[in-house]
């Protein structure tokens, strides 16, 4: 699909990305951009990008204006370059790491969001100052490994946080991750056999106390959905365990 990306004569829509009306005077080139694209290359990748366009089957071009997407030229167009099966350059997915998984989650671009929260993640430092700031961003973006990450600060530097931070507008499901977070460092080891994938058992608060990127990567090794809460990806590894042993007992 990359071999049209951006060609105007096969396209039959097009974006007409904008400078968000609040932006600074001075920020950015405030004319407008556009992008054009395929009707059916979004139906398949992005249907949330296609959905813009509505049902028309009108034979005029189609056009659609977008105009919250900042830094505008960049950010859009390395989220429709991955939509056309393109990749984002190390570099532009650290810098605009945060920018990126804004634009992706907006439009639902699941991987994307995904890549661009690993990369803001590596490239971090947590702080006493910024813990609070990335967990309200975590909490708002759905971002549970940036979330795990403040989470986990948290359970190591409490004490030195009770005296520098407010806690007042934090979501109440914090409490819960900071406790799995204490009670993990101290049970790793069950963390190790928390879910065996050869005879598809599993130890229920084994697989509450293994880390987001575990469970990830256990998800996607039996093909699975790895967006998602701690909660919704325990309940997919424990609902696939349970339908592998039935299906076992059915054979047998």
């Amino acid at each position: 699909m990359k071999s049209i990306f951006l060609d105007e004569a096969s396209s039959d829509v097009c974006f007409e990305v904008s400078a968000p009306v609040n932006e600074e005077e001075g920020d950015e080139d405030t004319s407008d951009d556009l992008f054009h694209a395929h009707r059916l290359v979004l139906d398949t990748c992005a249907p949330m990008l296609a959905a813009l366009f509505g049902s028309s089957d009108d034979a005029e071009m189609a056009v659609a204006t977008i105009t919250d997407v900042k830094p505008k030229t960049k950010i859009f167009h390395h989220l429709l370059l991955y939509v056309y099966g393109g990749s984002v350059p190390k570099d532009d997915l650290k810098v605009h790491a945060k920018d990126i998984i804004d634009a992706a989650n907006k439009f639902s671009i699941v991987n994307l969001k995904l890549e661009a929260e690993k990369a803001y993640v590596d490239s971090t430092d947590m702080t006493i100052d910024n813990v609070m700031d990335n967990l309200l961003y975590a909490d708002a973006m759905n971002c549970f490994l940036l979330k795990e990450l403040a989470v986990d600060f948290l359970a190591d530097n409490g004490e030195e946080l009770l005296d520098s931070a407010s806690f007042n507008d934090l979501p109440g499901l914090v409490v819960k991750d900071v406790l799995v977070a204490i009670t993990r460092k101290k049970k790793k080891a069950m963390i190790e056999v928390a879910y065996d994938l050869n005879k598809h058992t599993f130890c229920s608060r084994g697989l509450g106390l293994m880390s987001v990127s575990d469970l990830r990567m256990k998800l996607y090794y039996i093909g699975l959905d790895v967006d998602g809460s701690r909660e919704a990806m325990i309940e997919a590894m424990s609902n696939r365990a349970t339908e592998s042993i039935i299906n076992d007992e059915t054979v047998d």
